[in-house]
C-alpha cells in the first residue's frame, strides 16, 4: 500500500491502492495479550475502527433489518393471495430476471461512478417501492399480478445496489481487514435475520398495524440507510481511461474468465445459492402445512435460521486472518448440505428450529469465506464487475426457485429440500475431491501488481 496519509481522525488510514483508488486500512494493532478477552473483542470487531466503513455498516443494519422484513411480508402476502407454493416461485422470478439482465451493466457502471451516491440513488428507489405497496395493501386493491411488477421494480434497484455496496467495502477497509469487514457485513444481516422476521411476523399479526405497516416500516428504514451513506467520503471511481460501458463488461467477464482460480470461486458459490437457497421460498409453506403454524412460527423459524447465522459471521471475524480458508469452506459447505436435509426430514418444529440453526451457520460463514476469497484474488479496478458476474448467482437463484417451488406442489416441500441438500453436500464433497487445489486458494494474498497483470 502506497501513498498513505493520515485521516486525521485517529480511526485509519487513506491512500492510494497503486491503481488510483483511494482506500481506508486500519491502524497497527496496540500490543496486546493475544489471549485477553480485549484483544479478541478487538480482533472481532477490528474494521468497524475506520469511520467511514462504520458509517457504512450502520446503514447495513437498517438496511438489513428492512430487506429481512420484506422478504417475510412479500412472501407470506403472495402465499395468503393464492394459495400455492409456486406463486412464492414467481415472486422471486419478477425479483431475479432485471437482476440477471442488469447485473453486468450494474458491475462496469458501480467500476466508473461514485459508488457512495449511486447508493443513496437505490435507497430511494427502494423506498418508492416499498410506499407503492403499503398503498396498494392499505387501499385494499392488492393483487398477485402487482406484486409481481413490484418485484421486477425491486430486482432492478438490487442489480444496481449489490456490486456497488460490495465493491465500495474494500475500498474503505483495504485488503487486512476485508475478511473481517465481510464477516461483519453478515453479523449485521443476520443480526436483523433475528429481530426482522420475528417484527415482521408479529406486525403482520396485530389489526391496528397488518401487513401494511410493516411496508411503511420498511420506508422509513430506507430513508435511515440513505442518511448514513451522507457522511461517507467519495473514494472516486478509479484513475483511469474509461473505455465505452460494453468494452468494460466484456473486460470484466473476459477478466474473471481469465484466471481460473475465480472461476472456481463463483462456481463454488453459484450452486449452494442456486440448489440450497430455494428452501428460504419455502418457509412459508413449512410453517404453514408441514408444522402447522401461521406467520409467528414463519418470523420464529426465519430467526432462528439469523441465530446460527450471526454466530457464523462472528466466528469467522474473529478468525479472519486464518490461513486455511479455503479447506474451512470446504468443510461448512458440506455442513450446510447435510443441516438442509436434517431440517426438511426434521419429525417436530424443535427439530426443525435446531436444524435451521446449523443452516444459517454453515451458509452464511461459507458465503463470508468464498467472498474474501473472491476478494484475495480480484484486482480493485475489477471489483464491481467481479462483483456483478459474483451476483448472477443471486439473479439466478429465483429462476431456480420457481422449478423448486413447482416441485415441493407436485412432491412436497420437504422432499424438494432433503433431495437440494444432498446434491449440494455431493457437490462440495466432490470439490474437495477431484480439485484438491481449491485448498490452496487464499493461503497468500496475490499481489495486486500481479492480479492488474493478469488482467492485461
Amino acid at each position: 500500500m502506497k501513498g498513505r496519509e493520515s485521516t486525521g481522525s485517529g480511526e485509519g488510514l487513506r491512500g492510494s491502492d497503486g491503481n488510483g483508488a483511494r482506500v481506508v486500512t486500519s491502524p497497527p494493532e496496540p500490543a496486546a495479550d493475544a489471549g485477553t478477552l480485549l484483544t479478541g473483542w478487538r480482533r472481532t470487531f477490528s474494521s468497524l475502527r475506520i469511520v467511514p466503513y462504520r458509517w457504512l455498516w450502520s446503514g447495513m443494519l437498517a438496511y438489513f433489518l428492512a430487506m429481512q422484513m420484506d422478504m417475510i411480508a412479500r412472501g407470506y402476502l403472495a402465499y395468503d393471495l393464492t394459495g400455492r407454493a409456486t406463486s412464492l416461485g414467481l415472486v422471486w422470478v419478477a425479483w431475479g430476471v432485471p437482476m440477471l439482465l442488469l447485473s453486468l451493466v450494474a458491475g462496469a457502471l458501480a467500476d466508473r461512478v461514485e459508488k457512495r451516491d449511486l447508493l443513496i440513488v437505490v435507497q430511494a428507489g427502494m423506498a418508492v417501492l416499498s410506499l407503492a405497496t403499503a398503498v396498494l395493501i392499505h387501499t385494499g386493491v392488492i393483487e398477485f399480478w402487482q406484486l409481481v411488477v413490484l418485484g421486477v421494480g425491486q430486482g432492478l434497484v438490487w442489480a444496481f445496489a449489490v456490486p456497488a455496496r460490495m465493491a465500495l467495502v474494500p475500498e474503505l477497509v483495504g485488503e487486512e481487514e476485508l475478511t473481517n469487514a465481510l464477516a461483519l457485513n453478515n453479523t449485521a444481516m443476520n443480526g436483523t435475520r433475528i429481530v426482522g422476521p420475528a417484527l415482521a411476523g408479529g406486525l403482520i399479526a396485530v389489526p391496528l398495524v397488518g401487513i401494511q405497516g410493516v411496508f411503511y416500516l420498511m420506508v422509513l428504514l430506507y430513508v435511515v440507510v440513505s442518511l448514513t451513506l451522507l457522511p461517507i467520503p467519495r473514494t472516486g471511481p478509479p484513475a483511469r481511461q474509461q473505455a465505452p460501458l460494453l468494452e468494460e463488461m466484456a473486460a470484466g467477464v473476459r477478466y474473471v474468465a481469465s484466471r481460473r482460480n475465480l472461476v472456481v470461486l463463483m462456481v463454488m458459490g453459484f450452486v449452494p445459492i442456486l440448489l440450497g437457497m430455494s428452501y428460504a421460498a419455502l418457509l412459508p409453506v413449512f410453517a404453514k402445512d408441514v408444522h402447522g403454524m401461521e406467520s409467528m412460527g414463519l418470523g420464529i423459524m426465519s430467526a432462528f435460521v439469523g441465530v446460527g447465522a450471526i454466530v457464523g459471521s462472528l466466528v469467522i471475524a474473529y478468525f479472519s486472518d486464518y490461513p486455511h480458508r479455503a479447506t474451512l469452506a470446504l468443510v461448512l459447505g458440506v455442513g450446510f448440505g447435510l443441516a438442509l436435509f436434517v431440517f426438511a426430514e426434521a419429525p417436530s418444529f424443535a427439530v426443525a428450529l435446531a436444524a435451521l440453526s446449523i443452516v444459517g451457520f454453515t451458509f452464511n460463514s461459507y458465503m463470508t469465506l468464498n467472498n474474501s476469497l473472491i476478494f484475495s484474488q480480484a484486482d480493485p479496478a475489477f471489483y464491481g464487475r467481479v462483483m456483478s458476474v459474483y451476483m448472477l448467482s443471486w439473479s439466478l437463484m429465483p429462476l431456480a426457485t420457481l422449478p423448486m417451488t413447482g416441485l415441493a406442489d407436485a412432491i412436497g416441500a420437504p422432499t424438494t429440500v432433503a433431495v437440494a441438500g444432498l446434491v449440494v453436500t455431493a457437490f462440495i464433497a466432490g470439490v474437495a475431491v477431484l480439485y484438491p487445489g481449491y485448498r490452496a486458494i487464499g493461503s497468500e494474498q496475490v499481489p495486486a501488481g500481479e492480479r492488474r497483470q493478469a488482467s492485461g
